[in-house]
């Protein structure tokens, strides 16, 4: 992948570069569609769900036999839980995801930690060089 061309000057190009570029894009890519794929069957089903009334108790027709009744909602109770099932297929999905950004960005945290030593340490040097060379001219 090639680096982009950042203007000079900008102050915040390489930090963001830096972050992004430690990001596993191939990861996320590959995850992508089935992300949104899952979540696009989750919504369609919410919203295809017709609504329910909670503040009255749904009501029977007394000409539906017991037997009837209880096939629907055992019917019901299926697809409830096909619907619990994707949700947490989802939801793991999404979990994963979010795991593999938190070793990304702890990964970047150590970076960060590495560089700032290693940046403490030139201007110690340099400090020491300059004092060095100061002391020597007089």
């Amino acid at each position: 992948m090639p680096a982009p061309n950042f203007p000079k000057g900008s102050p915040m190009a390489a930090p963001w570069f830096a972050l992004f570029s430690a990001i596993p894009w191939s990861d996320v890519i590959s995850h992508a569609p089935t992300i949104a794929k899952g979540a696009k069957k989750l919504w369609q089903k919410v919203a295809n769900r017709p609504p329910t009334d909670t503040a009255s108790p749904p009501e029977s027709p007394p000409a539906i036999r017991p037997d009837e009744r209880l096939a629907a909602l055992e019917f019901r109770l299926a697809e409830s839980d096909v619907r619990q099932q994707e949700s947490a297929e989802l939801l793991a999905a999404l979990a994963g995801q979010n795991a593999d950004l938190v070793r990304a960005t702890e990964e970047l945290r150590r970076r960060v930690r590495s560089l700032s030593i290693m940046l403490g340490l030139t201007f110690a040097a340099a400090l020491t060089a300059l004092i060095v060379g100061i002391a020597r001219h007089f």
